[in-house]
């Protein structure tokens, strides 16, 4: 088990030098909600820094906002930043290997474009859900779920679309 704002404070405490380097504003708000959940901490944090590293890269201007709370069952996670946004037909590539958006900013963001299958893989392997909103030119939101160990929803919850979810996942592996 682990403190879900502790793991969100350690993710911030370890980005906030790029924030500031690059003069981009990050909020943070953690509803008084969030508390213990079952799960690998480290992993939850790799997931929150990819996350606001990658929300820092593509801001050019203006803030960065985390926001965190409880609800139905879930943990939900927000992370809206005001950079370039994703063009709605790339939105259904962004979570698959090794896949980089075309920015028309001459490829000046550098990576292997692995940072966000892995933060899938990892958030569905913790039970959650991950997705993504966003407007090209005015910015994006990645937000995820994870399960609420402290609700008596859990391990059963609802989810964000009102339906009963169970935490299981198959796993189809590929090759013969």
């Amino acid at each position: 088990q682990f403190d879900m704002r502790s793991a969100i404070e350690n993710a911030v405490r370890q980005v906030t030098p790029m924030y500031g380097r690059k003069g981009v504003g990050l909020q943070v708000a953690i509803d008084s909600t969030v508390g213990t959940l079952t799960g690998d901490q480290l992993r939850v944090e790799q997931i929150l820094l990819n996350l606001l590293s990658n929300a820092v890269k593509f801001t050019e201007q203006g803030y960065v906002e985390l926001q965190c709370h409880a609800r139905n069952g879930w943990v939900e996670t927000r992370i809206k930043d005001t950079g370039i946004g994703i063009r709605k037909e790339d939105l259904n590539t962004i979570f698959r290997p090794f896949q980089q958006i075309e920015s028309g900013l001459d490829r000046r963001h550098e990576g292997t474009g692995l940072g966000l299958s892995i933060c899938r893989n990892l958030v569905h392997l913790l039970g959650g859900e991950i997705w993504v909103e966003s407007v090209w030119g005015k910015g994006s939101t990645f937000s995820f779920t994870l399960p609420n160990t402290s609700s008596p929803l859990s391990p059963t919850a609802t989810g964000r679309n009102g339906h009963k979810v169970r935490h299981k996942r198959s796993t189809q592996l590929e090759g013969n």
